[in-house]
């Protein structure tokens, strides 16, 4: 019968108690389990990376717990073994993973890698936990080191990632941080206990550092509440909501609706403050006139990017933002009728000609006439830029700042003309295509609903080992969530001329 090796903590539940004991309670006594998540996907990416730059290993990568530690047991003593993947140490009740332990000097160096273009002190916490625990399970350190990403690394193609990963010293930087390490554990093992009570800690900036806690609205819920209302919270206001509110509150007004409007300054606070007080919908009287004015055919346009944290495509480096997808509706005149199926589109994952087909078949579908609408234009505008720019597109650049000239952001438009009661001080087209004819729904069970969702997508379909059919399935997901934000920006345009 195998060994049972029973712990209590790990490196990330350590981490999680550091940023706040409340955090840590909830990892225990009641967590949430998060969607997938981008990071997880690109750390992944990089681990492989990492195992591949190392070269033949001893690789205990994806063993379970036990297995892993009986392994590492027996090895670690091989003198013909030079190198270990994912080594496991277990000790006072931690359980943690080594992502590179290189055999040194009499002794071992241990690699910690982040997939990060930079150090941040945040991490030598983190390698302080690793360190401590091999080193107090019997094992000589010579050195600790972080491994990341070289933002001055650009891929060639051929596979050769030679100078992709850096790697800075640490064993002495960290020695004052290993010496916290035990007291940490010896307090934070408390709260695994059934009967430790959810520590009163106040909301703060924690919260959101060194990353932003997935609890964040279970602690809001447990903040006293005022008396039930049908009211807005000055919160929603862009930009300085949180601020206002908190200014209000010590004149003891909580609702955007019981601020006297001439204190509001900005003419869109008094609009949206109206809006909310009368459950009303404005349009500027101006917008109609406003939008006549740009030419028709109108194109709809939307891209999907993705940060590469490993490039795969030659000529980029890493965490390039990479576009892999465009949708376009085409729009001829007022008396047309377009729908989910008359649009066109581009996607691909890792072919190296990935920038030239996806802009050379956009040029092709928006044409060289017209009014090229896209929401939160700026994405679309610098990625069209970074291409224009590249010395293999100069036969293009023309084109394409052609292009970006016509380019219309409908953003800006229902900034200064259009606020519903539903937006709640926010613009996202998600959010607008609520308070607008025309069915768009995101919200389907099992579709795509954002670009975090699209770029996990993006990661999956450029995956070897991904099979045909769920590379089939993720590109008709990808290809309607794609589609959807195209086709709602006809239906906000459309609304907006017609009032």
């Amino acid at each position: 019968m195998n060994k049972i090796h029973p712990y209590i903590l790990t490196k990330t539940k350590i981490s999680s108690g550091m940023q706040c004991q409340k955090k840590l309670w909830f990892d225990f006594h009641d967590p949430i389990i998060e969607k997938k998540n981008l990071q997880i996907y690109q750390g992944n990416k990089f681990g492989e990376t990492v195992r591949k730059y190392y070269g033949e290993a001893a690789d205990l990568t994806n063993k379970n717990t036990d297995l892993a530690l009986s392994e590492t047991a027996k090895i670690i003593n091989d003198e013909k073994i030079k190198v270990i993947y994912e080594a496991a140490f277990l000790y006072s009740d931690t359980f943690i993973n080594a992502d590179v332990l290189l055999r040194k000097n009499n002794g071992w160096e241990l690699l910690e890698a982040k997939s990060s273009l930079q150090h941040k002190e945040e991490y030598n916490e983190d390698i302080a936990i690793q360190s401590y625990i091999i080193k107090s399970s019997g094992i000589k350190l010579s050195s600790v080191k972080l491994i990341y990403l070289d933002d001055e690394f650009t891929y060639m193609g051929d596979g050769n990632y030679n100078g992709l990963i850096k790697e800075k010293e640490l064993t002495e930087e960290i020695l004052d941080k290993e010496k916290l390490v035990q007291s940490n554990i010896d307090k934070l093992k408390l709260i695994a206990d059934k009967n430790f009570l959810n520590p009163k800690i106040e909301m703060g900036e924690h919260c959101n550092k060194p990353h932003p806690c997935i609890y964040i609205e279970r602690c809001k819920n447990l903040l006293p509440k005022l008396p039930k209302s049908n009211k807005t919270p000055i919160s929603i206001l862009p930009y300085k909501g949180s601020e206002l509110e908190k200014e209000y509150k010590e004149k003891n007004i909580h609702y955007l609706e019981d601020i006297p409007a001439r204190e509001l300054k900005k003419d869109s606070y008094r609009i949206i403050q109206d809006c909310h007080k009368n459950n009303k919908t404005w349009v500027s009287d101006e917008i109609s006139d406003n939008l006549k004015k740009y030419d028709f055919p109108f194109y709809f346009m939307d891209f999907e990017t993705i940060q590469q944290v490993v490039p795969i495509i030659k000529g980029t480096h890493a965490y390039y933002q990479l576009p892999f997808q465009w949708s376009v509706h085409k729009w001829n005149s007022l008396d047309e009728e377009i729908d989910d199926k008359s649009g066109k589109f581009f996607i691909d994952f890792d072919n190296q000609n990935i920038e030239r087909n996806f802009i050379e078949s956009l040029l092709e579908a928006t044409g060289d006439k017209g009014t090229v609408f896209a929401h939160s234009a700026s994405s679309e505008k610098a990625a069209l830029k970074r291409i224009s720019e590249k010395e293999n597109f100069k036969d293009l650049s023309i084109k394409i700042n052609k292009l970006i000239l016509r380019v219309v952001d409908t953003l800006g438009i229902v900034k200064k003309n259009f606020y519903s009661p539903l937006f709640m001080g926010k613009y996202g087209l998600k959010i607008i295509v609520k308070a607008i004819p025309g069915f768009v729904n995101y919200e389907e069970e099992g579709n795509i609903s954002s670009g975090t969702e699209a770029g996990i997508a993006w990661y999956i379909c450029a995956d070897k080992k991904t099979t045909k059919e769920e590379k089939e399935k993720q590109i008709k997901l990808l290809k309607e969530y794609c589609a959807k934000d195209t086709l709602a920006l006809y239906y906000l345009i459309k609304y907006l001329i017609k009032k």
